[in-house]
């Protein structure tokens, strides 16, 4: 209840004197155990899976009457810009600059920096061609703010898998790559309406 992030399994075993080979499936079961109490009880909050740990949050349909309360506390929001530029990192991850600036028709420098800033992308590596370009990546911050245990659990967008090896950047994208970046936009953009970043840390 006091933390402000999401804990991992190990160091909540780590915090209750557990010790042995099944201390993260005992933690694991506890919580199974915590959030069918919760659920029984219809209580406000449960504990959810969040960027690789779990963190205990209040329901989605609270959110309004907390931020009523908390008004002082203002979201996270995103330009349609910086949305597209993110939506091409997260499916396309690890991606060069480059890429993106290909994918958008336009330069992408401002909108990855305040994304940078943002703690929502981070660079990942240099890619292995002249000059050794930064990759970007999403990081857990982005996990956290869109609700996501992990980049798996990201809305499938149909025809188009999510890149697992470092991005091409002399590959020209054609007209079917192009339409599947809109529809990984407009699949982020549902995401972001409906993900826990509105669900506040109990």
């Amino acid at each position: 209840m006091s933390a402000d992030k999401p804990l991992g399994e190990g160091r909540l075993a780590n915090w209750l004197g557990l010790s042995g080979q099944g201390r993260e499936a005992q933690v694991r079961e506890a919580i199974e155990q915590l959030n069918a109490f919760y659920a029984e009880h219809d209580r406000a909050f449960r504990i959810d899976r969040l960027a690789g740990g779990w963190q205990l949050l209040t329901h989605p349909e609270i959110s309004p009457l907390l931020d009523h309360v908390h008004h002082e506390k203002k979201r996270r929001e995103l330009s349609p810009a910086q949305l597209e530029t993110l939506s091409i990192v997260a499916w396309r991850q690890p991606v060069l600059r480059a890429e993106i600036d290909e994918l958008r028709g336009v330069a992408s420098q401002d909108h990855l920096r305040l994304l940078t800033e943002h703690r929502l992308v981070q660079i990942v590596g240099q890619a292995e061609v002249p000059g050794r370009p930064n990759l970007y990546g999403t990081s857990r911050e982005f996990l956290r703010v869109f609700g996501l245990g992990s980049l798996d659990d990201l809305p499938l967008v149909d025809g188009f898998e999510r890149t697992k090896e470092v991005p091409d950047a002399s590959t020209p994208s054609g007209p079917q790559e192009e339409d599947g970046v809109i529809e990984e936009v407009q699949a982020i953009e549902e995401s972001a309406e409906s993900a826990s970043v509105d669900s506040t840390p109990a």
